[in-house]
């Protein structure tokens, strides 16, 4: 075990002083909290633009429909330039068949419920003066009463109303770029850590270094120590890059709107068991060629392997986070490493769904390791040209 570590320090030093690594990190950080900048600028300009008054209203003569509950708000909603039309019905339902609303008000005066459907025309406008209605009716209910408990809560909430989305999944760009940037890390991780190790692995081949290691140290813990060495450099880069993302999230304000606490140790875990599911089979399959020139027949089918359920994270989980495709394809250990943190950037996503896809995971994980050590053991001696596979196992 001691040989181990000795490799495992000597790979991650290597790493952290490769210029290609570092100049690498230090860009990528850079344009990630460029990009938080970017989005502060951005996001203002969209609440600049997002502002009307009741001048922008009339010019765009805007309707809304009222139910009778809340009907008490139609004289200020329409002093306020907005067209009332008298409205029942379930919302949806309702906004389908007027095409012509722009929104349908319902609940109380004081704490108004504002349905839309997804694209609709004005509804930061109506939004706003529907929240000044509901604060004057709370504020005209409590005149002549100075001491009336609640008034400045109730205000408050006036304020804070927000519509509702019917008939269609509302498009919430932060959460889309959350699941973006997590399925591209941890894509990021496993071609890099591929890369990585099979360079590695290829190169102490071709020396023959590795002749003089296994001298002093068994080949199982001579690939042990090399995935460990890696692995914690690729950790500390992914650790740079989250940091980096939660600051440019802090300098874009988006901060509040998304759980760190519940989503960076998920993305942490997940990046682990996908580096180590996908880099224990290539450090056994990187032994059977003796050439830089072979690599890529290794890397080549694991980057490929890994492109499909990366490329299924990025467009049917946003889509689909609840599918029942989703949720069993998410305990697949090749799979589970993309679906889970993108799933759960856009649902809550059960405690026991985490907890099986990780037990899985981690009981897949000394099957492939036990299969690449097999392969590692009986090819990293082989010269020549490349080992075939079914040879690598064949029992001696």
């Amino acid at each position: 075990m001691n040989s181990t570590i000795l490799v495992a320090r000597r790979e991650l030093q290597a790493q952290l002083r490769s210029k290609s690594l570092i100049i690498s990190t230090i860009v990528l950080t850079i344009l990630i909290l460029a990009a938080g900048v970017l989005g502060r600028f951005l996001l203002d300009d969209e609440g600049v633009e997002g502002g009307g008054s009741a001048t922008d209203v009339v010019e765009l003569d805007a309707t809304v429909g009222v139910t009778e509950t809340a009907m008490p708000l139609s004289d200020t909603l329409s002093a306020a330039g907005l067209t009332v039309v008298p409205l029942d019905g379930d919302p949806e339902t309702v906004l389908e068949e007027n095409e012509d609303v722009s929104a349908l008000i319902d609940g109380t005066p004081q704490s108004p419920q504002i349905f839309a459907l997804e694209g609709a025309e004005n509804l930061d406008v109506i939004t706003s003066i529907t929240q000044s209605a509901a604060t004057t009716v709370v504020v005209s209910d409590q005149l002549g009463d100075e001491a009336a408990p609640g008034v400045l809560e109730a205000m408050s909430e006036a304020q804070q109303i927000m519509p509702e989305i019917v008939g269609g999944t509302e498009f919430d760009p932060v959460l889309f770029t959350v699941g973006t940037l997590t399925a591209a890390i941890v894509y990021g991780v496993i071609a890099f850590g591929i890369a990585m190790l099979a360079t590695g692995v290829v190169e102490e081949k071709s020396s023959r270094v590795v002749e003089i290691l296994l001298a002093t140290i068994k080949p199982r813990n001579l690939l042990l120590g090399k995935f460990l060495g890696i692995g914690a450099a690729i950790l500390a880069m992914v650790a740079t890059y989250v940091l980096a993302m939660v600051a440019a999230a802090a300098i874009a304000g988006l901060l509040p709107e998304i759980n760190i606490g519940r989503y960076i140790p998920m993305l942490i875990v997940w990046v682990l068991l996908g580096y180590i599911i996908y880099a224990s089979v290539t450090g056994g399959l990187a032994a059977t060629v003796s050439r830089q020139e072979d690599i890529g027949a290794i890397t080549g089918p694991m980057v490929f392997l890994s492109l499909i359920p990366f490329y299924f994270a990025m467009f049917y989980v946003p889509e689909n986070p609840d599918s029942t495709v989703t949720q069993i394809v998410g305990f697949v250990p090749f799979f589970s490493p993309f679906v889970l943190p993108v799933r759960a950037a856009f649902t809550d996503v059960p405690v026991m769904d985490v907890v099986i896809a990780i037990a899985i995971c981690l009981a897949a994980i000394p099957i492939l390791a036990a299969l690449a050590g097999k392969i590692y053991e009986r090819s990293i001696l082989h010269t020549g040209t490349r080992m075939k596979l079914k040879d690598a196992l064949r029992s001696r």
